[in-house]
């Protein structure tokens, strides 16, 4: 191994170690969260709602489309298909 794969091997245990720690933070205080983007709810085969994926500002943890907004979009979607 050389010195540059010596020193990307350091900086990404660098990096794994301040989410580790900025974790913590979350574990007490909750998350901080941001959206950054959407995906299919996934109601039905033909559905095409979209739900918000958000990411914790502090630790980088993403909670992939799985909140209360999403929970709220797909009820009201199976509802009006009368799936419920």
């Amino acid at each position: 191994m050389g010195l540059r794969d010596e020193l990307a091997e350091a900086e990404a245990r660098a990096e794994h170690l301040r989410r580790r720690i900025a974790a913590e933070g979350c574990a007490v205080a909750g998350h901080d969260w941001r959206m950054i983007g959407g995906k299919n709810a996934g109601c039905g085969q033909d559905c095409g709602c979209s739900v918000p994926v958000h990411e914790c500002r502090v630790c980088g943890d993403c909670d992939y489309g799985e909140n209360a907004d999403a929970d709220q979009t797909i009820g009201a979607c199976a509802s009006g298909r009368g799936d419920q």
